[in-house]
């Protein structure tokens, strides 16, 4: 962390940062290095082996994670890294960004695509079968000039990589099954790498979608950063807003907010985000109290975000919610067994009726999509992603259901 010095704290852009009200992306990215190499790492093979003439089908790549793991900044972070690459960079990655639902509306994006491999005299025609709302959603005066220079100047293989961002994945529907298949079957002849990025059950979406043979290196589930990961974007923060305080001090809040989040991305923007309220009340400077405060506005923001996640469906059968989630402290549990589990536990406290198993399958379903359950690293079995979360389901979500003192 740099000293400031004699520098004045800029008491305006922490006010700007601890007041934002939409869910942008946070200015103060870190980590994810591993996920990014790998990510240009892909492009780079992919496009070797199409230069070559070689197979590039089945390279898709799929991004998985519970809501406010990181998802959709990994992806804009790749796409900012690509454009600065641009200019000096001839094999640098073009990357085009788009929600899923951009494919449903123009099965005529990918058809450009495979119009962009022709001579540069279709070069009208080509931009022509995009129309222009899809155009503009996908921001393409930009891509589609890029992809000009990469694909019409000579119609060989001397392109660039296309590297196709395309997230809120896990709504692909079957009015996207002809592009999203072709695309992960790469049968357009160009060196398009396609990249799904979604909640945990993505992959189910897009096997509905005709992807049904995946690589065993297709999925990235992101996990939560390292306790210095989540520190440097809390530097980034202090760095630029030239937050003032003895260096110890410093030091304490930038341990103390990292260390609070997990190392979870949602968690660590809003504890960055009470940081920044609290320095505003104290000119920028760290101190004490303010760390206390900061802490505790974080804290109700953690709570806030656990019970958004608890969707009508999911606390119907809260009680089950919270044995359920004991079991899985103890060791994570394929979805069979989980259904199995569900439904006993649905059972036990089913106060009317009596319900069966295909309840407990949409269920357990919700939780996966939910970002309440998400499968761990080594694929055993799904477990809660966010320790802190499971902690409040057992604490205070249990004791206002009555099961805790």
């Amino acid at each position: 962390m740099k000293i400031q010095g004699n520098a004045q704290p800029d008491i305006d852009e922490l006010r700007r940062f601890s007041k934002r009200e939409d869910r942008g992306l946070s200015p103060y990215f870190a980590g994810r290095r591993a996920e990014l190499g790998d990510l240009h790492q892909r492009c780079d093979r992919l496009f070797g082996d199409w230069r070559a003439g070689e197979d590039i089908s089945g390279r898709t790549a799929v991004v998985t994670g519970c809501p406010g793991m990181g998802k959709t900044s990994l992806l804009r972070r790749f796409a900012d890294e690509c454009e600065r690459a641009l200019p000096k960079d001839e094999d640098a990655p073009l990357a085009v960004s788009a929600n899923v639902h951009d494919l449903g509306d123009a099965g005529a994006f990918a058809d450009a695509l495979t119009a962009a491999a022709l001579r540069s005299d279709r070069v009208r025609a080509a931009l022509g079968a995009l129309g222009g709302d899809i155009a503009k959603r996908l921001k393409a005066e930009r891509t589609l000039t890029a992809l000009k220079e990469a694909f019409f100047a000579t119609g060989k293989r001397q392109a660039r990589p296309v590297c196709l961002l395309i997230d809120e994945a896990q709504n692909a529907e079957p009015a996207h099954r002809e592009v999203v298949s072709r695309l992960h079957e790469g049968a357009y002849d160009l060196p398009v790498l396609p990249v799904f990025a979604g909640l945990n059950d993505t992959e189910d979406a897009l096997r509905r979608c005709g992807v049904s043979r995946l690589s065993n290196r297709a999925r990235m589930p992101l996990g939560r950063l390292a306790e210095n990961e989540a520190a440097e974007a809390v530097d980034s923060l202090f760095d630029r807003c030239r937050v003032s305080g003895a260096s110890d001090e410093l030091t304490r809040w930038r341990s103390a907010i990292a260390s609070d989040s997990l190392g979870f991305p949602q968690h660590l923007h809003a504890g960055m985000e009470a940081a920044a309220g609290a320095l505003v009340e104290s000119e920028g400077r760290a101190s004490p109290a303010g760390l206390a405060l900061a802490r505790s506005l974080a804290a109700d923001e953690r709570r806030a975000y656990y019970r958004s996640r608890l969707s009508p469906g999911i606390r119907a059968h809260g009680k089950a919610l919270v044995d359920l989630v004991g079991e899985l402290t103890l060791r994570p549990a394929g979805v069979q067994e989980l259904k199995a589990m569900a439904y006993r536990r649905m059972q036990e406290h089913a106060a009317f009726g009596s319900p069966d198993e295909a309840e407990a399958e949409r269920f357990v379903a919700a939780l996966i999509h939910d970002g309440i359950l998400q499968e761990n690293a080594e694929r055993t079995g799904y477990e809660v992603p966010i320790p802190s979360m499971a902690a409040w389901l057992q604490g205070e979500y249990a004791r206002s259901l009555g099961l805790r003192p």
